[in-house]
């Protein structure tokens, strides 16, 4: 591989790691495979570039979200948010927020597209591109997602 990939890889990693990482921990509520999701999703980038450098983060979320698929259903079942340690920075601001409660509520195909759109600020054209499906999928989806938060969160007070 050219030294300069691996230099704008590096460059990459150094400024979209921590917001994508946040993104994917919102999004499976599971740390551990949001890191090990992210990891492959850099390396992939390595060995096969995406064809253009646009939104690269939106790329990196969307490779790393489908690497962290296996199991995660079970794997939120066996570990609810409430086992974060309370040190950790990242749950401190999802608590704080309620944002991992209300997320927890969704299904993983809401809250991959929730996530992608108000947290890593992606288009809805972006987000259909990415997933695979229209446009009006993905304003739909939003759109059941928030009553479906809204309502949790009336439930909960």
């Amino acid at each position: 591989m050219p030294e300069h990939d691996v230099e704008r890889w590096q460059e990459l990693y150094d400024r979209a790691f921590p917001q994508v990482y946040r993104a994917l921990v919102a999004a499976t509520l599971d740390r551990d495979r949001a890191l090990d999701g992210l990891h492959d999703a850099f390396e992939e980038g390595l060995r096969h570039p995406p064809p253009d450098d646009r939104n690269l983060e939106g790329w990196l979320y969307r490779v790393a979200l489908r690497k962290t698929r296996r199991g995660l259903l079970r794997a939120m079942r066996e570990a609810p948010m409430t086992e974060f340690s309370s040190d950790d920075p990242t749950a401190a601001v999802v608590r704080r927020l309620e944002v991992g409660r209300l997320l927890a509520l969704l299904t993983e195909r809401q809250r991959t597209i929730v996530v992608a759109h108000y947290y890593l600020g992606l288009s809805q054209e972006e987000i259909a591109a990415a997933l695979g499906v229209r446009r009006g999928t993905v304003s739909a989806t939003v759109s059941q997602s928030l009553t479906r938060m809204r309502k949790g969160e009336a439930e909960h007070v």
